[in-house]
């Protein structure tokens, strides 16, 4: 694995490891957990990205990045239904916008288990394909 898809799996596994530790509160910015989720998914999706050596712009957009994942490895189609509510909490998660974003505890929980499993299957991916 080259060292550039190391630093984007290990990026993504911090915002994950924040993600994490930011629910171990009572009380906890949701938003802020929303934020470090989608973070993990857009460096995973990044990840998978430079592994495969496809050029992609540096934009937050979820769907933007699968699509290119997707049409490097038609498998990774799979995860659309793990990102779906993520992109919004790139800016809009951070930052006040006209309809603020206000997501409950159990969408954090959500949204930490669809990250986490985003960066399972890519980080997979990408061992297997290195390995081989």
């Amino acid at each position: 694995m080259s060292a550039k898809v190391n630093e984007w799996l290990n990026r993504a596994k911090a915002d994950l490891t924040a993600a994490e530790l930011l629910q171990t509160f009572d009380e906890y910015p949701v938003a802020i957990l929303a934020f470090h989720c989608q973070q993990a998914v857009e460096k995973s999706l990044k990840a998978f990205l430079t592994a495969r050596n496809v050029p992609f712009l540096f934009r937050h957009d979820l769907g933007y990045l699968l699509d290119l994942c997707i049409n490097a490895d038609p498998d990774l189609a799979e995860l659309e239904s793990e990102i779906a509510g993520l992109t919004p909490y790139a800016v809009e998660g951070r930052y006040p916008t006209d309809i603020p974003l206000e997501p409950t505890k159990e969408d954090g929980q959500t949204f930490f288990r669809q990250a986490k499993n985003v960066f399972a299957f890519v980080s997979k991916r990408i061992e297997s394909e290195t390995s081989s």
